[in-house]
C-alpha cells in the first residue's frame, strides 16, 4: 500500500452483469475507463465484504474474498450475473489474508501470524482448523504478502522489508541465496520441509505470477521519500530471475543499476503502491493480451497490463493502460485474478476503505470452437493451468495419461512451442 496520508472513497456502483449463462442488458460500472472493446461491472459492493485484501477461485470455481477479520465466499444464487451471499467461511484472522491460495481442498492463507494451512475437517462448507506451515510477520503493509503454486509444484512466498522472509532459517544448499536483504521471494518444497530464497532485494512486493515460460514477474514498490533525488528507484516490474538483487537495501540505500546481480526490469511505472499481479492465460481476451502481465496500483486507482517482449534472456514490456478511475470515482484495486470465465476480477479495499469486486470482460468474444475431447490436448492447452480451478480439471487427465504422451510432445517439432513448453511442465 502507499505510505501516502491518502484516503480513497469508493462509491457504490450499480451492479452489474452476472457470472455465466444467458445475462440480461445491465448498465456497467461508470467512472472507471476501460480499453476500447471491454466493459467493467461492479459484481459486488461493501455490503457483501468490506475493505477486501485479497481474493481467490476455489477448485469449484467459487469467488473466495478476504478482508480484515473475515474469509467469506461469495455466491450468485438467482443466477442474475451478480453476487448476493456473502458467506463467512472463517473468521480467525482479524488483520485479513494479504495472501490465499488453494491447495486441493484446503486453502493457505497469509495471515495472523503466518501461513496457515486451513481444513474443512466436516465437509459444512467452513474452515475449522488451521494448521502453521510458517510463523512469520504478516498484517503489516510491509509485511509478508502473496503465495502460489509454481510450475515445478513449490509454493512461493513474498514479502516486503519489514517481513524478515527467508532470514533466520537456514536454506537448503541448493538456495540461489543465503542471506537475504529487505524483500525477498522464497519458494518451499509441497511438502514444506525444505526452502529456498530465490531473489530478494524488494521493498515492498505485495504480488508476483509465472508468465507462460516459467519467468517470475513482480511488481515492487517504489522509495516515495526520494523522489526528486538522484537515487529514486520508481514503481518497477522485474523479471525475477534467481539470485538476482532487486535493489533495495534501506530507505537510503540503493543499489545501482550497474551492479551484475541486478534483476532485469521489464518496466517502470512511475509512483505508486503495487499490489495485485496475475498473468493472463485464457482465451478469452484478445490477442494482444494473451500473455500479459496485469499489475494494479492502489495509490493511483489503476491497472496497466504489461506484455513482455523478449529481450536477450530476459524481457522489456509493453506498457498499456487498462483501468484507471475518472472524475472524482474511488478506486483503489488490492488483487486481481482471472476466473474460469476468462474474465479479469479486481478487488477493492485497503485502510479501511470501501470494498467490492468488478469484473472486466470483452464486449464480444469470439469463440474458439468446440473444447477439445484429446485428453493430451486439454493438458496442452488449460487456460490459467496453475490456477486452482485449472488444475483441478487437468492434473487427474495429466496422472491418467502418464510421463509417455508429454515426452513424446516435449520432442515433437511439428507442436507450438507453447504446447511443448507445457509439456515440459
Amino acid at each position: 500500500m502507499s505510505r501516502f496520508s491518502l484516503i480513497l472513497i469508493f462509491f457504490p456502483l450499480y451492479l452489474g452483469p452476472g457470472i455465466s449463462g444467458q445475462e440480461p442488458p445491465q448498465r456497467p460500472a461508470v467512472g472507471i475507463s476501460t480499453p476500447a472493446g471491454f466493459r467493467i461491472d461492479m459484481v459486488a459492493d461493501d455490503r457483501l465484504a468490506t475493505n477486501i485484501y485479497s481474493i481467490v477461485f476455489s477448485p469449484a470455481g467459487e469467488l473466495l474474498v478476504s478482508g480484515p477479520g473475515y474469509i467469506k465466499r461469495l455466491d450468485d444464487t438467482d443466477g442474475d450475473g451478480r453476487f448476493d451471499v456473502a458467506e463467512t467461511v472463517y473468521t480467525q484472522l482479524r488483520s485479513g489474508a494479504q495472501g490465499l491460495c488453494f491447495d486441493k481442498d484446503t486453502l493457505l492463507c497469509v495471515g495472523g501470524g503466518g501461513l496457515q494451512r486451513l481444513t474443512d475437517s466436516d465437509n459444512d462448507g467452513k474452515y475449522d482448523r488451521s494448521e502453521f506451515l510458517l510463523r512469520c510477520k504478516t498484517g503489516g503493509e510491509h509485511d509478508v504478502h502473496a503465495i502460489r503454486q509454481g510450475p515445478d509444484g513449490w509454493w512461493y512466498l513474498i514479502g516486503g522489508n519489514n517481513s524478515g522472509l527467508g532470514q533466520g532459517i537456514s536454506p537448503s544448499a541448493a538456495s540461489p541465496v543465503i542471506a537475504p536483504r529487505a524483500g525477498a521471494l522464497v519458494r518451499f518444497s509441497p511438502d514444506f520441509k525444505e526452502h529456498q530464497i530465490v531473489t530478494h532485494g524488494f521493498r515492498n512486493a505485495y504480488d508476483f505470477d509465472f508468465g507462460p515460460a516459467g519467468d517470475i514477474f513482480v511488481y515492487d514498490s517504489d522509495g516515495e521519500r526520494d523522489v526528486s533525488l538522484p537515487w529514486y528507484r520508481p514503481t518497477r516490474v522485474f523479471h525475477a530471475m534467481a539470485g538476482t538483487h532487486a535493489g533495495w537495501i534501506s530507505r537510503s540505500w540503493k543499489q545501482p543499476g550497474s551492479y551484475l546481480d541486478n534483476a532485469p526490469v521489464v518496466a517502470r511505472l512511475g509512483r505508486g503502491s503495487p499490489t495485485g499481479v496475475v498473468t493472463y492465460r485464457h482465451h478469452v481476451f484478445p490477442a494482444e493480451y494473451q500473455g500479459a502481465v496485469f499489475v494494479a496500483d492502489w495509490t493511483f486507482g489503476r491497472v496497466i497490463a504489461i506484455v513482455p517482449q523478449q529481450s536477450g534472456s530476459s524481457w522489456t514490456g509493453r506498457q498499456t493502460p487498462f483501468l484507471s478511475p475518472q472524475d472524482e470515482m474511488g478506486f483503489a484495486p488490492t488483487d486481481l485474478a482471472i476466473g474460469p470465465d476468462g474474465y479479469l476480477y479486481v478487488s477493492v479495499g485497503g485502510r479501511g476503505t470501501g470494498g467490492g469486486v468488478f469484473r472486466i470482460r470483452p464486449q464480444s468474444v469470439t469463440s474458439s470452437g468446440a473444447p477439445s475431447k484429446n485428453s493430451l490436448s486439454i493438458c496442452l492447452n488449460a487456460d490459467q493451468p496453475w490456477d486452482a480451478w485449472s488444475r483441478a480439471k487437468w492434473v487427474p487427465i495429466a496422472k491418467s495419461l502418464g510421463p509417455e504422451p508429454f515426452r513424446a510432445a516435449v520432442l515433437n517439432r511439428e507442436l507450438p512451442t507453447s504446447q511443448r513448453t507445457r509439456a515440459l511442465e
